[in-house]
């Protein structure tokens, strides 16, 4: 390896931790201090215990992927703002999700000690269909896998089995009436085929057996129209950059994006959602400057 290479790997390293290090500050130094004044004057209320069942249905272009979610969670708020907000609550919960390529099971642990930071731990298990590019190995952290290279290796996929453990810290603030979400992914993996590298669907990326994945995301979401009751459209800019750590592999992309919920509540629906992403893979391996898009919707079932 090369001075440039070198220098190259330890400057995504680098940014890498600067992220994780600007994550961990804010939510440990900063944002208690900005909102301790805040949180002591709202009111704790009794403990209240809510059932929801969930479902979404979610699609996407470049990569392309389709995938049906399902899932329940049981959540304890302990503290609700004058708004309605729900500002400090523990929450467990089950997913339950299919795709052309795998199934997934999930079961996860969700805390939110205070408004603007919230706190989840998942554990993620995979059965791979042997199709659709589920589960594909390959020979070094070099390897190209994009849609020429998906194509010629259809019908070498695996049937197998993966694991993810998944930490994800969310920070939330406001500036005005704009809406910040920053969310952190920090995913360990395990995988049982052949490998030594597996093409990961969600980040798509090479992961190694025992890898890990570090994703960070920031949403700015500004309402641009609302209606009766909680119903309102949010539009606003998104970056996210994703970096595997054996593979070496940063990606960066930059787009806008809407989350819409048109209605509190449709045919016993509650909070019906329409959502979306649109942008550009700035820095990708098989996909650089090409555009990306996601679209879903999905809807709430309070028990």
């Amino acid at each position: 390896m090369n001075n440039q290479e070198v220098t190259k790997k330890k400057l995504k390293i680098f940014s890498i931790v600067c992220v994780c290090l600007l994550v961990y500050i804010e939510t440990v130094c900063i944002w208690p201090a900005c909102a301790s004044e805040t949180d002591e004057k709202q009111a704790v209320s009794p403990t209240q215990i809510q059932t929801t069942l969930t479902a979404d249905l979610a699609a996407q272009a470049n990569p392309d992927g389709l995938m049906l979610m399902t899932g329940g969670y049981r959540r304890w708020v302990q503290e609700t703002a004058e708004d309605g907000m729900q500002t400090r609550y523990v929450q467990a919960g089950f997913g339950l999700g299919i795709s052309p390529a795998y199934v997934k099971g999930s079961v996860h642990g969700e805390w939110q000690p205070a408004i603007f930071v919230n706190l989840r731990l998942e554990y993620d298990i995979y059965g791979f269909f042997g199709s659709n590019t589920g589960l594909l190995s390959f020979p070094d952290a070099k390897a190209k896998f994009g849609k020429h290279e998906l194509e010629d290796r259809e019908n070498t996929e695996e049937e197998a089995t993966g694991h993810r453990l998944l930490l994800q810290p969310t920070l939330y603030a406001k500036a005005g009436s704009i809406l910040i979400i920053n969310q952190t992914d920090l995913a360990y993996y395990r995988f049982n085929g052949d490998g030594p590298y597996f093409l990961e669907l969600e980040y798509d990326t090479l992961v190694k057996d025992s890898d890990y994945v570090i994703a960070n995301r920031t949403q700015f979401l500004v309402p641009s129209w609302k209606w009766a009751g909680k119903a309102v459209l949010y539009l606003g800019p998104y970056y996210e950059i994703t970096h595997a750590r054996n593979a070496d592999i940063t990606r960066q992309r930059a787009g806008g994006q809407l989350y819409w919920l048109p209605m509190d509540t449709l045919w016993g629906m509650n909070k019906p959602r329409i959502y979306s992403q649109a942008g550009v893979n700035i820095q990708d391996r098989n996909r650089e400057n090409e555009f990306y898009f996601a679209f879903g919707f999905g809807t709430d079932f309070n028990l």
